[in-house]
């Protein structure tokens, strides 16, 4: 039987490309004259490159999360690593490795859980080992504080839910659960930076709760501060920064609160209202979901700010960048913002702000010497929430 040719308007595409295939064949071709484009392996992004990754929640396909690298001197885009379902994304210490806690199922959307913490190497972006989690990981929108390193880079603390709360403890070193540490009623995770087995979280009855742990897992500490905000009134942001060991968060509606979490015992060391009354009346309040950034050199601080704030607009954009003082807590300068929802600092030579433009999903940087913006990136994924620039 003669295959059907027949290519004219009303031919059917199947038949059409049936017959481009015989035709292939007729004219004598094989397997072995097909040369086959192959991957490259041991490529690795170049060493002088200061990373950002921002990780995309991709609200449409919640199974297949990423975190997308880019160049920080530009915003070209340089890489990729799977976020699987809700995955948090840390780095190293030092900037050297890639975690990400994540969850699969088995058959995609439905079977087995499995709970996850996936190990990257942050120059090739291969995966160079995983561990196995307890299937109580959080599964939430991207927030930095729900998967951290201890300072020294030797255990990984991941956010747990159930909704009931508590904290699995990895050692990466040995690549195996450590333990979980129970913590009713806190949320978020703030390790100290004097004791690699220490961290801090908020509570919901308005205070900080300390847990130290020994060499073999085991809770041999825990400590609360006094209650130093109203969660009903006037909550605070569990998105913060630290420097040296001293923590910094913001709360709703405009006040600063310091708190000292190195030691055993967490120490609050004040407040101060950094929106003034003539702001407060404009409706200033912080807002967006990594909404802090800081300039450690210059002891600076920058804060998310929108106006018209009311009860509910905590995760409004930032139509302004402000800058407070860390010694003072006062506010030193003021710029626009372009609908900011996440903010990070360049840590590796360049001193640029990064800001999250959460109504176009681009990447905007800023020189903070001159307050100049030096690039706009192009639209990154679906719902990008969090940006990293160790």
């Amino acid at each position: 039987m003669r295959p059907i040719t027949k290519t004219g308007p009303r031919a059917p595409v199947w038949k059409t490309a049936l017959a481009a295939g015989f035709a292939f064949f007729a004219a004598g071709a094989t397997a072995a004259d097909f040369e086959p484009e192959r991957l490259k392996d041991g490529v690795a992004l170049p060493a002088d490159m200061p990373r950002v990754y921002v990780s995309d929640f991709a609200i449409g396909h919640l199974m297949d999360g990423r975190i997308n690298v880019f160049d920080g001197r530009n915003g070209k885009y340089a890489g990729l690593l799977d976020g699987g379902f809700a995955g948090h994304f840390a780095p190293s210490p030092d900037g050297k490795t890639l975690y990400v806690a994540t969850t699969y199922l088995t058959r995609h959307t439905h079977g087995e859980r499995h709970d996850v913490v996936e190990i990257y190497n942050a120059d090739t972006l291969r995966m160079t080992g995983d561990v196995e989690l307890p299937t109580r990981r959080a599964e939430s929108a991207y927030q930095q504080t729900l998967t951290r390193p201890s300072f020294d880079g030797r255990y990984l603390f991941v956010q747990n839910a159930t909704p009931a709360t508590s904290v699995s403890v990895v050692d990466l070193q040995n690549k195996k659960l450590l333990t979980e540490v129970p913590t009713a009623g806190c949320w978020g995770i703030y390790p100290s930076s004097t004791e690699a087995l220490r961290f801090s979280m908020m509570c919901g009855d308005g205070k900080l709760a300390t847990v130290t742990l020994d060499a073999a897992g085991k809770v041999t500490q825990r400590a609360v501060t006094a209650k130093f905000f109203d969660s009903g009134n006037d909550p605070v942001f569990t998105a913060t920064v630290a420097k040296d060991g001293h923590y910094f968060f913001v709360t709703f509606t405009g006040t600063l609160h310091r708190a000292d979490l190195r030691g055993a015992q967490p120490v609050l060391e004040g407040s101060t209202p950094f929106v003034t009354a003539e702001d407060r009346k404009a409706g200033w309040r912080p807002g967006g979901f990594q909404l802090l950034a800081l300039d450690a050199p210059r002891g600076q601080l920058f804060v998310g700010m929108h106006p018209k704030g009311a009860e509910g607009s905590h995760k409004n954009p930032a139509q302004e960048i402000w800058t407070l003082d860390l010694a003072t807590g006062k506010r030193i300068a003021r710029m626009k913002a372009p609908n900011a929802i996440a903010l990070s600092v360049g840590t590796s030579g360049l001193h640029y702000l990064y800001a999250l433009n959460g109504a176009t999903n681009q990447l905007v940087a800023f020189d903070l010497d001159t307050k100049r913006q030096v690039f706009v990136s192009q639209p990154i994924g679906e719902a990008p929430l969090q940006v990293d620039t160790p």
